[in-house]
């Protein structure tokens, strides 16, 4: 066929490619992408392509051209001169030079030529002359810095740059494109000493000379001038984002571990610009920041990408580290970023967009970053610092005020990019304050905090924290309009957590408030009265506008209630902050504890911590009041759920605290919520007053339920707590009524684990589960009936009941618990799985109590305990098998909950098959393999030849359950003596699993880790025995092929060590059990590379490495060398099949 009627062929193909799909068949598209695929695997195309390339205009024709000889270089370097592709070079230059191309077809051809020059470089590595490599780069940086040069080729000089920094620096998975990693890494750090720096001084020279061009003109001169600098500023983000590997910097210090160092860290594109000494002094000296800093300036005005990737540069070389540096280099990099922050701000603020400002707020939190790294701030200007300090607070406060206005207009967009800016600049914020605060707390360092006098500081902190608590508050006190709330349900329901969504912003906003932190209280106090207030007005009231009124109102308490729970609290719930201490030192403690017992937050002289919180149990009573008269309509989810989180955090923050070693205490906090005070009893039953109306009333709320009943367990943690509870008429009253008031049933299981777990730890266990066992009782009474549905409903509320108390089980309460109630009742679970098989939130609970068991359980077992416990666990797992069997095929509902079910069932037997491990622990003076040992390998045993035949494809997609089943085929495996027991089909169905593993696509790493790892097992227990079964030898030899496919398909792609060193020593394993026939099996399976010389040179170099390390795989020393050497024969595959 001539090359013209193979470019027809080719031409339609492309035709049938770019067709739509109501035009172009599937099979007809496949057939198409196979010519191409073909015409890629062509023997030595260089001429062929060549034509083609003369002859054709089809951009897709161009594109495959490309990927042809592309392919044609990595194939056939070894057998062409190195001169031969140097022509090929210049000869693809010179192409797109001279046509007009699509950008994807340049991108092609320059991914060629990077390729050669790469390759070229590393033939040239050891020769002194001068070299074609160097030529060829140096030729295109006169070519990209000539401005007489026809801009076009200087464009297309630029993508070869590129593709050459891209094809080097390794971000991309293909970047070693045929060539081992070692090679990789000597021709990425030869770039980074030879040219690397050449490279950006060339784009910085270029962009500097663009920068001075007047552009007048329009059309298609500009567009050139445009794309001209977008491929200038790509290079430099390639090289701000470029990974300088100092482990690597010197490659005579190269290792293998350094190098698979090196290869993991370059796969990821660095968000830091970490480069050398003498980069630093570059930019530094040329006065790089301001030059970036110039070119945004100028580029915003003419080019909205340009203007993106300039500031994408700006912000990336903002992030360059500096602590090796000295302090006058630290502090003249960071004075040229603020001083070039102010400028610019200064002159465009009022003209950018929201996605500038996100740039432009992570500069900021670079700038704070960079002077907080050693204090950096010490050796900056004062005036400077204060003057971008100044800016940094007022900037913060405009983008509050554009967030306030995108919310109020509902545009979700922008108001997702001003959060994500308020992110950045509330943690510049919260640096800045750190280390004010640690200037001011030190007499002798607040004279080096020169910058801003604290009173000032303190004035600067005080307006952005007013400006951030009305920025989400409704008018008149807040920003946000009355009708911004007219279609709001979001209070209604928890559409979204704002808790953990602006988690990171009031946190840093609440440091700004313990600058003055007096004023701060108050202030959230007086709004919180005036809400308060509003509030019931709003619910007495009959206007048309109430609901309206309500939401707005809902919404301001929830965010008084999270910006005050930072305030409040310290980031260890445990402790009160100091400055918290400090201010309640100063008030009168008899006025404070007086206004506490009668409610009165008006009096004057009260402690003003202790006032806000007076406000809140105000607003804890009126919520309860509305409850309790069936206003549940008027409670808001949202605010409650707001209100629990404080309440569970000021519980186990102020509330009978526990008595620490501190410096400095107050006497008003002890007395009014210590535990000697005369209120503590008072409030704690008025929380838990609060918490019974809540579960009666919002039982619904699950979230809400889950976080209340969570403080309240928290709050247990110290024994005077306990004692003050145990003293708690709510608590018991909920004790009684939590086992048979049908209110309490729509609570979650969560919390009724919760709330039993707090039961068991504060009364007496007698009058915890006496109330169970009627329960039970009457549970088992029912159980013949036919009301099947309120059996399960039962049966889950018992379940839920028992994992509380099993939580809370200590040694001390072990053997009465055990025998009165949880033995009985764990002896009928097989017989209740029968009944309840049908449902699987029932079948998950039992299979979850089997697991709990074992983890909390089992350590306090007797011997009769275990073996109950284990015969017990068989029959659960055997009845589960009866239902289960035969379900091959699933809905996504069904395999859903199987999957479910499975995961708690290895979770179990995970767990179980480790109690081995503790045993040793507690009594090593007993013999491992005791009879206990014996019957949990019995039950594993047995549980595995239940499981296994239920396994299948649909169950083995779920990780989770993969993880866990072939843990547990792996824990098999490492003992011979649990093989004995196994039938030949059981043992057969083993190995298939086995096989799966390593044959499945959908199978993870970690996965296909642990099969190698049963392979390596299984291969030394056969090489120890005296003589080994030609049973098992058969079993195991399929397993060469698939080991060496694994080698060539997927272990030369992959990064994973830990993969690597299971392959080599499963496949270390096999050859010693095949020690004579081990060479020509490994030839058989090697005869697919279909390349006689490559397949004896692959098989040599391994055969080497089996030859001198002998065939002792049992010897842990042998096994470190194998793998060793194992892993740079991988490594060497790149070369050898090149």
């Amino acid at each position: 066929m001539s090359t013209i009627e193979y470019l027809q062929q080719l031409e339609a193909f492309a035709q049938i490619m770019m067709g739509s799909p109501d035009q172009v068949s599937n099979a007809d598209r496949t057939k198409a992408e196979e010519m191409f695929l073909n015409f890629q695997r062509t023997k030595n195309p260089f001429n062929l392509c060549q034509e083609l390339m003369q002859i054709t205009k089809n951009s897709i024709v161009l594109y495959h051209v490309g990927a042809c000889l592309k392919n044609g270089v990595i194939r056939e370097w070894s057998t062409n001169e190195p001169e031969k592709f140097a022509a090929l070079f210049n000869e693809l230059f010179d192409y797109i030079n001279n046509n007009q191309l699509d950008h994807f077809v340049i991108e092609e051809f320059m991914l060629v030529a990077a390729i050669i020059f790469k390759r070229l470089a590393l033939h040239e590595l050891n020769k002194s002359e001068s070299s074609i490599s160097s030529t060829i780069i140096n030729s295109l940086f006169q070519l990209v810095k000539s401005s007489s040069t026809n801009i076009i080729i200087r464009i297309n000089s630029c993508c070869s740059l590129i593709q050459i920094l891209l094809e080097t620096c390794t971000l991309h998975s293909n970047s070693d494109h045929g060539i081992s990693w070692y090679s990789h890494f000597i021709i990425k750090k030869l770039l980074e000493k030879n040219y690397l720096k050449e490279i950006f001084k060339t784009t910085i020279e270029a962009l500097f000379e663009q920068k001075k061009v007047n552009l007048n003109s329009t059309g298609n001169d500009k567009l050139l001038w445009i794309k001209f600098n977008s491929k200038l500023l790509r290079i430099c983000e390639i090289i701000f984002t470029w990974n300088f590997n100092f482990i690597l910097h010197n490659l005579s210090s190269y290792t293998f571990i350094s190098s698979h160092y090196a290869k993991f860290c370059d796969k990821i594109e660095n968000n830091l610009f970490d480069p050398p000494v003498e980069w630093i002094n570059l930019i530094i000296e040329a006065n790089v920041v301001t030059f970036f800093f110039e070119i945004y300036v100028e580029f915003r005005k003419i080019d909205s990408n340009l203007l993106h990737s300039a500031l994408y540069c700006l912000t990336q070389l903002s992030t360059m580290t500096l602590h090796r540096q000295i302090s006058s280099v630290r502090a003249k990099f960071t004075s040229d970023l603020m001083l070039n922050t102010i400028k610019m701000c200064n002159a465009i603020i009022e003209t950018l967009s929201l996605q500038e400002v996100v740039f432009i707020s992570n500069l900021y939190f670079s700038i704070c970053n960079l002077l907080r790294i050693q204090s950096t701030i010490k050796y900056c200007d004062p005036s400077l610092v204060k003057n971008f300090l100044d800016l940094l607070f007022k900037f913060t406060s405009k983008i509050l005020m554009e967030s306030a206005k995108l919310k109020m207009e509902n545009n979700i967009e922008d108001f997702e990019k001003c959060n994500q800016s308020l992110d950045y600049l509330s943690n510049s914020i919260m640096i800045i304050t750190l280390i004010a605060e640690c200037f001011y707390q030190d007499p002798e360092e607040e004279q080096s905090f020169k910058f801003v006098p604290k009173k000032e500081y303190v004035a600067w902190s005080d307006a952005l924290f007013l400006d951030y608590v009305r920025a989400h508050l409704s008018q008149p006190e807040g920003f946000l309009p009355q009708i911004s709330f007219e279609n709001d349900d979001e209070i209604q329901e928890f559409e979204e957590d704002d808790n953990s969504y602006y988690r990171e912003q009031i946190a840093a906003m609440s440091t700004l408030a313990h600058m003055n932190l007096l004023q701060s209280v108050n202030l959230l106090t007086q709004l919180f009265i005036m809400k308060l207030q509003q509030f019931e007005a709003c619910i007495r009231s009959e206007s048309e506008k109430k609901q309206i009124e309500w939401t707005r109102l809902s919404e301001d308490i929830h965010w008084i209630l999270m910006i005050s729970n930072y305030v409040f609290h310290a980031h260890s719930d445990n402790e009160i902050p100091l400055t918290i201490v400090k201010l309640t030192q100063k008030s009168n403690v008899q006025v404070t504890q007086t206004a506490l017992m009668n409610g009165d937050f008006t009096q004057n002289d009260i402690d003003p911590v202790v006032r806000y919180f007076i406000v809140l149990f105000k607003f804890i009573e009126l919520e309860k009041q509305l409850l309790e008269n069936n206003m549940r309509q008027w409670v808001s989810p949202q605010v409650s759920y707001s209100l629990a989180c404080f309440i569970g955090r000021f519980m186990n923050t102020y509330l009978a605290p526990f008595e620490y070693d501190i410096d400095e205490t107050s006497l008003t906090l002890n007395a009014c919520f210590g535990v000697d005070s005369a209120n503590i009893k008072i409030l704690i039953q008025f929380f838990l007053n609060h918490l019974e109306t809540k579960f009666l009333k919002m039982s619904s709320e699950t979230k809400l339920m889950e976080c209340s009943s969570d403080g309240l367990k928290l709050f247990t943690k110290f024994n005077d707590r306990i004692k003050l509870l145990r003293e708690c008429e709510s608590l018991q009253r909920l004790l009684q009524r939590f086992p048979c008031d049908p209110q309490f049933l729509n609570l979650s299981s969560s919390v009724r684990r919760k709330m039993y777990h707090v039961f068991m730890l504060v009364f007496d266990w007698k009058a915890v589960i006496d109330p169970l066992i009627k329960l039970y009782q009457t549970f088992c009474a029912n159980l013949g009936s036919d009301q099947t549905e309120k059996i399960q409903e039962n049966f889950i509320v018992i379940a839920d009941f028992v994992h509380g108390v099993i939580n809370a089980v200590n040694p001390a309460l072990f053997q009465s618990v055990w025998n009165e109630f949880i033995l009985p009742f764990f002896n009928d679970l097989a017989k209740v799985l029968k009944i309840v098989q049908k449902n699987s939130n029932c079948v998950q609970a039992i299979l979850e109590l089997l697991f709990h068991v074992s983890v909390c359980l089992s350590s306090y077992f007797s011997e009769k305990d275990s073996q109950i416990f284990y015969d017990n666990a068989v029959l659960i797992l055997h009845e589960y098998a009866l239902f289960t069997k035969g379900t091959f095929t699933m809905d996504a509902n069904r395999l859903e909950e199987v999957q479910a079910e499975f995961i708690w069932i290895f979770k179990f037997l995970n767990d179980f098959s480790t109690q081995d491990i503790f045993q040793l622990f507690i009594a090593p003076s007993v013999i491992l393999y005791n009879s206990k040992d014996e019957s949990v390998d019995k039950v594993l045993l047995t549980s595995l030849s239940i499981l296994m035949p239920l396994m299948n494809d649909q169950l083995l997609e779920n990780e989770i359950l993969c993880t866990s089943y072939f843990k547990l085929l792996e824990y098999v495996s490492q003992d011979a003596k649990r093989f004995e027991a196994f039938p030949i089909r059981f043992f057969e169905s083993y190995l298939n699993c086995v096989e799966y593993a390593l044959k499945a696509n959908n199978i993870n790493k970690d996965v296909k880790t642990i099969a190698f790892r049963i392979l390596m097992e299984l291969g030394i227990q056969t090489f120890d025995s005296e003589k080994p079964s030609e049973e098992m030898l058969k079993f195991l030899q399929p397993f060469f092929q698939l080991i060496i496919q694994f080698i060539f398909c997927e272990l030369v792609r992959s990064t994973d060590l830990i993969l690597r060193d299971a392959v080599g020593l499963a496949l270390y394993a096999l050859i010693c059990c095949f020690k004579r026939d081990y060479e020509q099996i490994i030839r058989q399976v090697m005869s697919f590379v279909g390349d006689k010389p490559t397949e004896n040179n692959i098989c040599d170099a391994l055969f080497q490495i089996v030859k001198s390390n002998g065939y002792d795989c049992h010897l842990n020393a042998a096994r470190v060398a194998f793998k060793k050497q194992f892993s740079d024969f991988v490594n060497n595959l790149h070369v050898m099949l090149s």
